[in-house]
């Protein structure tokens, strides 16, 4: 007769319930149904915020919206708000930035307000918004292709860095409403 208080009767009966938990057993429906589910919700959730937002990221040296890098941009929100930060996407921007390149600025000027670029400031309706042709200076080109006056035109904004060497509407115009690409937020 076997001792049931003997090590070896606790060793086996330890094994014996270690041998019964690996045996499979057919799953749930209930659990399937509630996992299947959770996975839905969880991708549905992944395509849904990913159509409403995406990320932009400064890859450039120097910032033109310091500290700034990282960007979340609402695609659903492209409606113009003079001081917000927006992305675009870039066109006729070359060399600098092709075609389609994600850009993000602050709408500094709407439609039919006065612009007026001069080798010392740019100013919307008389308010200064930024000053000098940094980029212009840098790369040897001749300012005064850049020095102009007059009114942003319908469905267009004028967009500005926070720094002076922000390559800007101060060099390419204003830009059409059909490149918003969304309002953007900094992240980091």
């Amino acid at each position: 007769m076997r001792n049931p208080f003997s090590i070896d009767a606790k060793v086996r009966r330890t094994v014996e319930a270690v041998n019964s938990a690996r045996q499979c057993r057919p799953l749930d429906s209930r659990f399937l149904l509630k996992g299947v589910t959770l996975a839905s919700l969880l991708a549905g959730g992944i395509v849904l915020l990913a159509s409403r937002y995406s990320i932009a990221i400064a890859t450039q040296e120097a910032l033109c919206l310091p500290p700034y890098r990282v960007w979340v941009i609402d695609k659903a929100d492209t409606t113009p708000v003079r001081g917000g930060t927006f992305a675009f996407k870039a066109k006729g921007l070359q060399p600098v930035f092709p075609d389609g390149t994600n850009i993000v600025k602050v709408m500094v000027g709407l439609p039919g307000d006065e612009v007026s670029v001069t080798e010392a400031t740019t100013a919307i309706n008389g308010e200064v918004v930024g000053n000098g042709l940094a980029v212009a200076t840098e790369r040897n080109l001749d300012i005064a292709r850049y020095v102009r006056h007059g009114r942003i035109e319908i469905e267009r904004y004028w967009f500005m860095g926070r720094t002076q060497d922000s390559f800007d509407s101060r060099y390419w115009g204003s830009v059409a409403r059909s490149q918003l690409w969304g309002r953007a937020y900094p992240l980091w």
